[in-house]
């Protein structure tokens, strides 16, 4: 449960809590110092974006959580091979670039994602093999959380006619997410739910949700 999720994990499950209560996909992102001191902290927002950024030119759907914190990093002040990113969903492939190429070195990722993860880069491809960048996936309830709520996001998608690939993807690698997704989607007072929930709340209702 929440409790047991370290600070830095806090951190960004509040910033992947606050992108979904704002109707974008619900990731959050931060990059920590070497004794664990927090450096900067985002989340995705590429709807927000649209409806509250009126800025010429700007394309949102690059406003990816990791993007949007790398984006914050000062290099005068931080190195940013001492830094560890942490995030709650895999990197896709323009955040693991944008990490390899602001020279991030230590990534954590809670939540594996099947459809569009990209650390396995850091294993396959020569460019990065020699940048010597270190994965790891956390997994466990973490990851469950994270997949529920992207479940939860992407069964709303559908109502609006996207494609359910992805959706689809996520069910298939974590069911019991995806069970637990659908019938908080079907439930009438979770929405209402979601809005006065704190992040610890919300994640503890969820996972005792995915127990069941």
């Amino acid at each position: 449960m929440w409790s047991t999720l370290s600070p830095q994990w806090q951190c960004v499950f509040e910033q992947a809590v606050r992108a979904f209560r704002e109707g974008n996909i619900p990731i959050g992102a931060a990059l920590f110092d070497e004794n664990g001191g927090l450096v900067a902290a985002d989340r995705n927002r590429i709807n927000n974006d649209s409806r509250t950024r009126k800025i010429k030119g700007l394309n949102r759907r690059l406003s990816h959580a990791e993007i949007n914190v790398l984006r914050l990093l000062d290099t005068s002040e931080y190195d940013p091979e001492s830094l560890t990113l942490y995030t709650t969903m895999e990197p896709c492939p323009m955040c693991m670039g944008t990490a390899l190429m602001s020279n991030i070195r230590h990534i954590r990722y809670a939540a594996l994602d099947p459809y569009c993860g990209m650390t396995h880069l850091a294993q396959s491809e020569p460019y990065y093999m020699s940048k010597q960048i270190d994965c790891c996936h956390e997994g466990g309830e973490a990851e469950q959380f994270q997949l529920a709520m992207q479940c939860i996001t992407e069964l709303r998608s559908l109502s609006d006619g996207k494609s359910d690939i992805v959706y689809r993807q996520f069910k298939s690698y974590a069911p019991k997410a995806a069970a637990a997704a659908e019938r908080l989607y079907n439930n009438s007072t979770f929405a209402k739910l979601e809005n006065e929930l704190c992040a610890d709340e919300l994640y503890d209702f969820i996972i005792s949700e995915i127990r069941i």
